[in-house]
């Protein structure tokens, strides 16, 4: 059984190497969509050779060896392949913690912060919640409906008292929900605080979340994989296609200046318009 290291190694290294003059550092949530391709890409190696590896316990493989013999056989190359993967996956763990740190930071300044020490915020998020959110909420409509509408005193009221009100709202034999129900509150105020945004921390807040949901992907991934056995190979390679293509892993980042400027133009909210232009471009 050949196994590929070089594809291994090289998937778990390079990140993109083409690097355009116009747009030098590719944003985190590029970085980390190439690694979950690499991941995509590492995983799927990986899990053809452990298949292949099974198939010398098949009986019509050498079936001059003893099936004792067989069964050595793909042990042997199965421990082969683990330290590969390894390698490959501690490579992709280790790009993966740079660029979320890249993109926390990046994001860090625009995040809105409750202060408990500031007697004005402390104001007008009181009045935000008695006279906006409370009523609201006593009116009957929804969470969701409510923070959708809210500015930025608004949303820091939900995080002030939303807890202590879905506690509140609940008799001791529910008190189970809270933590779920806050946490889905929380969600959307995050949601809505990248729409309120300014055009810059509005970028810096949704190239966070591309690079969360794309490393979320390659972790989960290479967890799944790293327990891999000749039995669950197919399921776990179904699974590890279908989360490729959900977040667009399923083919390699591309590098090239007109793909970085869709990506902003995406991030900044433009990216129908960058979509058309790059149809036009194409057609032209």
């Amino acid at each position: 059984m050949t196994i590929d290291a070089y594809l291994v190694t090289r998937a778990a290294a390079d990140y993109p190497m083409h690097r355009p003059a116009t747009l030098t550092t590719p944003r985190p949530g590029l970085r980390a969509r190439s690694i979950a391709h690499a991941a995509y890409a590492v995983g799927q190696r990986h899990l053809d050779n452990i298949a292949r590896a099974a198939h010398h316990q098949a009986p019509d493989i050498a079936p001059d060896l003893l099936a004792e013999l067989r069964t050595a056989l793909t042990a042997q190359l199965q421990k082969q392949l683990r330290p590969i993967f390894d390698s490959a996956s501690d490579g992709l763990r280790r790009e993966g913690e740079r660029a979320r740190e890249t993109a926390e930071a990046a994001a860090e300044p625009h995040r809105l912060h409750l202060d408990p020490e500031s007697t004005a915020q402390m104001m007008r998020t009181d009045q935000a919640w008695r006279n906006t959110i409370a009523p609201a909420l006593d009116a009957g409509k929804l969470w969701s409906e409510i923070i959708s509408t809210l500015d930025a005193d608004g949303l820091l009221a939900v995080e002030r008292f939303a807890e202590g009100h879905e506690s509140r709202t609940r008799d001791r034999f529910h008190q189970d929900e809270v933590p779920a129900s806050v946490a889905g509150i929380r969600e959307a105020v995050a949601r809505r605080a990248v729409d309120i945004a300014p055009p810059a921390g509005r970028v810096a807040l949704r190239d966070l979340e591309a690079t969360d949901a794309a490393l979320a992907y390659a972790n989960q991934a290479m967890a799944a994989i790293t327990a891999a056995t000749p039995r669950n190979v197919v399921e776990i390679g179904l699974s590890l296609k279908r989360g490729a293509f959900a977040i667009g892993a399923q083919v390699p980042v591309s590098t090239s200046p007109e793909a970085l400027a869709a990506y902003e133009a995406d991030l900044a909210g433009n990216g129908d318009a960058a979509t058309a232009g790059a149809a036009e471009s194409v057609a032209a």
